[in-house]
């Protein structure tokens, strides 16, 4: 798998050389016993360096090999025997770097390289325009990472210190939501949670604000991009609560996701505040269901909140 990922998808081999590798490698994949490794089995051997990850620890930064395939120069209308586009092939080996689960690494600059390499990864994703081919490499991914073992980051038990994906899954969610909207929100629901907050059992009076956030604090000193990470969960939950807006079940679900996953009262004001805007965002009358789950919100926090949201709103006085 290595050997594929790096020779056949470099950019930078010629298309002749990857076709030669491509019949090597199907050749060897045959064999009961793998061949010597002296480089006599191929034509040519091929420049790794710019295939590879840089930084020593791999396993922090998974998507480094990812990054380097930068699949907009890959000839994407030349196809390989299969009739799979090595656009196709990179897209679905982007999708597999960012649903790996990675531990958190140590360091304030590790941490936020974490963040924007993700970030960057899914910025090229999003500038191709996704067919019915490539929607169906997303919904065999998204199965994929929702089922799959401990290397998942979005399988069903994971480590508490691994890297959250609510950005990622707020990309899922979207490039799915159009065509298999069950499978959006089981990924998106699924990458709600934040263990690192769960695992920590709340200490002496936690009505007072913020004073879960602080124990965190002083528990997790090593999680310096928790409020970010906070703020991309609060998106995630944000965009589901816009996409359920006049289906009472999904809307149900999310609150109740929110309610379990967030332990932010801003963050839950906040999306309190959004789903009061959504709810009366058309000329129309207002979604009764969505303008409950802003008042529930609204509860949630403190009282100040809730009032400030019944007197914004005459509508709310009736529930």
């Amino acid at each position: 798998g290595a050997l594929w990922m790096c020779i056949v998808l470099n950019p930078h081999c010629k298309l002749e050389q990857k076709v030669s590798w491509l019949t090597q490698l199907r050749k060897w994949n045959g064999m009961d016993v793998c061949p010597w490794e002296d480089g006599n089995h191929g034509n040519e051997r091929p420049n790794l360096t710019n295939a590879l990850p840089l930084g020593a620890n791999a396993n922090q930064e998974n998507m480094g090999q990812c990054k380097s395939l930068e699949y907009q120069h890959l000839p994407a209308h030349k196809f390989l025997e299969e009739g799979e586009s090595y656009l196709m092939l990179a897209v679905e080996v982007a999708l597999i770097g960012l649903g790996q689960q990675r531990i958190m690494p140590d360091g304030l600059y590790a941490q936020e390289k974490v963040c924007r390499n993700e970030e960057q990864l899914i910025s090229k994703l999003q500038e191709i325009e996704l067919d019915d081919t490539l929607v169906k490499i997303f919904r065999k991914q998204a199965v994929f990472l929702l089922e799959a073992g401990p290397y998942s980051g979005l399988g069903e038990v994971i480590h508490r210190d691994s890297v959250p994906m609510h950005t990622f899954a707020k990309y899922l969610f979207t490039s799915l939501l159009p065509h298999d909207a069950e499978l959006a929100y089981k990924t998106a629901l699924r990458a709600m949670r934040l263990l690192v907050l769960e695992s920590m059992a709340p200490l002496g009076d936690t009505s007072r604000p913020h004073h879960i956030a602080s124990v965190v604090q002083n528990r997790y000193p090593r999680w310096f991009t928790l409020s970010h990470i906070e703020s991309q969960q609060c998106e995630l939950a944000s965009t589901m609560l816009t996409a359920a807006k006049g289906d009472v079940q999904r809307l149900e679900t999310v609150l109740e996701s929110i309610q379990k996953n967030i332990h932010s009262s801003s963050h839950i004001f906040k999306l309190a505040q959004d789903a009061f805007k959504i709810a009366t965002l058309m000329d129309s009358l207002p979604d009764i269901t969505l303008l409950k789950v802003s008042l529930e919100l609204g509860l949630q926090t403190v009282p100040t909140a809730a009032l400030s949201l019944l007197s914004s709103n005459p509508a709310l006085h009736k529930l």
